[in-house]
């Protein structure tokens, strides 16, 4: 073979070659449990109406189509949080310029009426018939266009919140083999919980998180929750004057029994403040805060600390928060 021949075969050979046996990396720009976390999984039960994991708890919906990866806010999202390209291949389609904004009930049913559900998206043909598809992404930001080939890792976009949403998030959607692949187990999304064929993650840090603490922080005054959602941040320091102080968390991804606490405390280490909660049921998304108003309680000045846990029989996840006083 001349050179120039092994030479185009090793440039088309990253296209074409490993499709039977898929290595994805994480799709977007961030360390898993820390600044963004998987919170919707393959819905590998086949019946309408019943919705089962691939561990056969129900971290999923009635008919999802892929994995999805949160990142903590709205604030984030307009930072930016790169979505790259799980593998190397081909994209064949893109959508862009639909908005992030929170939408009504109104404005979700006709997201569905123009079947946009996906909003904002790329498509990746990898060969051999395996695709991967990014949902949700940011208004203007797909900088690649069909046809063109791109590497494993390269940006494609940004995480988003277009189309039918409630936060931003990442859908990363693997089409192989006549159906729907959860990447974690290789399996066809018809085949059932409990079973496991080859995960189709390179690194072995994409595991199964059954719960996740996040986002948080502190606020002079109850949280606005609404706002939150909407992008609203916490103040970089509370005032010394403040008429209250409160300490707030967002969990994804809690269950009926789950034990939650909220603690603040002060800058010599004491508890200035707790709060204790158990689940009375299964919730996607839950918010707490814990907090005093100040007026005979004082605040000083320094820096506060927030802990966050969540206790679940056997498992725990904590997550710590903090702010100045001046």
């Amino acid at each position: 073979m001349s050179n120039k021949l092994i030479y185009l075969a090793l440039l088309f050979l990253p296209f074409c070659a490993y499709a039977q046996e898929p290595q994805f990396i994480l799709p977007l720009e961030c360390t898993l449990g820390q600044d963004c976390w998987t919170v919707n999984y393959v819905d590998v039960d086949p019946q309408k109406d019943s919705v089962s994991d691939f561990k056969c708890t129900s971290k999923s919906y009635d008919g999802h189509k892929g994995t999805d990866f949160a990142i903590p806010s709205v604030h984030h999202m307009k930072m930016g949080v790169d979505v790259l390209a799980a593998d190397s291949g081909k994209v064949l389609r893109i959508r862009d310029g639909e908005n992030d904004d929170l939408k009504s009930e109104e404005e979700l049913k006709h997201i569905q009426e123009e079947r946009k559900e996906c909003g904002n998206a790329v498509l990746i043909d990898h060969g051999n018939g395996l695709q991967t598809m990014y949902c949700h992404l940011k208004q203007d930001s797909v900088v690649v266009q069909p046809d063109q080939k791109v590497r494993q890792g390269q940006k494609i976009g940004q995480v988003g919140q277009s189309g039918f949403v409630q936060f931003p998030h990442l859908h990363f959607g693997v089409h192989w083999e006549g159906g729907i692949i959860d990447p974690f187990t290789g399996m066809l999304s018809t085949e059932g919980c409990g079973r496991m064929k080859k995960s189709f993650w390179k690194d072995d840090a994409i595991a199964y998180e059954p719960f996740a603490i996040f986002d948080g922080g502190f606020r002079p005054e109850a949280p606005d929750f609404e706002a939150i959602k909407r992008g609203e941040k916490n103040p970089d320091e509370i005032a010394l004057n403040s008429a209250a102080f409160v300490f707030w968390a967002g969990f994804y991804n809690l269950e009926k029994g789950d034990k939650i606490t909220l603690r603040m405390y002060d800058p010599q280490g004491r508890l200035f403040n707790e709060r204790i909660e158990t689940m009375e049921k299964n919730r996607a998304r839950q918010f707490f805060f814990t907090g005093r108003k100040i007026g005979k309680v004082q605040l000083m000045k320094g820096t506060y600390k927030g802990l966050a846990l969540v206790e679940r029989e056997g498992l725990s996840r904590k997550r710590e928060f903090s702010v100045d006083v001046r």
